[in-house]
């Protein structure tokens, strides 16, 4: 393919800005918006490109699982029952979960599978403030990175409590 810029001479004041493409497979002749046009769409074939790498992970990091009943009562969920509290859950989602009390009500389970690295686990830091993994810190109330690598939310599924039951399903909620 044989590439040629012609500019327009003063023999032809009527070609102004016109570019010609020729090419030894005889692709036709374009002008100036038409180039135009084809530099935009690539750049919005290059943007949607973009978008789909950056939320590959996320899209692809879901289980499936049979909802899961847990009793707070029980005493492996003590720590449930204060405000801040956290505990795993090992059967739920692909790595387990990170249950999270919000305050009496609200139970948050996000996945313990680290949305920067697929193999890399999610726990909770010593100090009980915010959860890391993959070189990332992420923040109780909505799951979102604080710091590191990390650009996507770890995922959270949905809970409802009725009583003393809290049931997780694997419908992700954002």
């Amino acid at each position: 393919m044989i590439i040629q810029n012609k500019v327009a001479t003063s023999d032809r004041p009527h070609a102004m800005g016109v570019v010609e493409l020729d090419c030894k497979r005889g692709s036709p002749t374009e002008r100036g918006n038409q180039r135009s046009k084809q530099l935009a769409a690539c750049g919005l074939w290059f943007a949607a490109f973009t978008v789909l790498l950056s939320v590959h992970h996320s899209v692809n990091a879901q289980a499936s699982f049979p909802p899961v009943s847990i009793n707070l009562n029980y005493p492996q969920y003590q720590r449930l029952r204060l405000d801040g509290g956290y505990q795993y859950v090992d059967d739920v989602g692909m790595r387990g979960v990170i249950l999270y009390r919000l305050d009496e009500t609200t139970y948050i389970a996000y996945e313990r599978l680290c949305s920067f690295e697929d193999d890399a686990i999610v726990s909770v830091d010593d100090s009980g403030l915010f959860m890391k993994g993959c070189q990332s810190t992420y923040d109780f109330s909505d799951g979102s990175p604080t710091g590191g690598p990390a650009r996507n939310r770890l995922l959270k599924y949905r809970t409802s409590l009725e009583g003393n039951k809290l049931l997780i399903t694997d419908e992700v909620v954002f």
